[in-house]
């Protein structure tokens, strides 16, 4: 993107060249008036300069305090409040996350928290086959929760 001092050159060119050709337009029509209407246009072209130049300048102020704020309907709805999740949650998630990927994690960690929960007859999860040691599904380990719920 142009930096704006390369944009203001171009742009300061060609309002110089419209303004030009517009003198050079109105010069004639002014002189094709009648010297009682003169006095007349005259100041009708000065209005329609300032109010031309006024309009950039509130253009100006507008985008510089950032354009006029929204009220009522209008409004853009606000943000929604952003979650924020209880660590312990976010503990317990990774925990289980952790333990459905490694069984030595599961048996070290989980395990041991579960057994405290449910006393020394919770069944422990059957390995998975395969190559990997990855532990229990989260259908096995939703199963072991849900037996120790089941408890008084």
């Amino acid at each position: 993107m142009p930096t704006p001092a390369r944009r203001l050159g171009p742009r300061f060119v060609s309002r110089v060249v419209l303004l030009s050709l517009l003198a050079l337009a109105a010069l004639p029509a002014y002189l094709t008036v009648s010297p009682r209407w003169r006095p007349a246009a005259a100041r009708l072209a000065g209005a329609l300069v300032v109010a031309i130049g006024c309009a950039r300048a509130r253009a100006w102020a507008r985008d510089a305090v950032g354009g006029p704020a929204a009220a009522g309907v209008d409004a853009p709805p606000p943000p929604p409040p952003e979650r924020v999740l209880d660590p312990h949650f976010l503990r317990l998630r990774d925990d289980l996350i952790a333990s459905t990927r490694r069984r030595r994690y599961f048996d070290v960690v989980l395990w041991p928290r579960l057994a405290a929960l449910a006393g020394p007859d919770l069944p422990r999860p059957e390995e998975r086959r395969g190559p990997t040691r990855r532990g229990p599904s989260l259908r096995a380990i939703e199963g072991l929760v849900a037996r120790i719920e089941e408890r008084p």
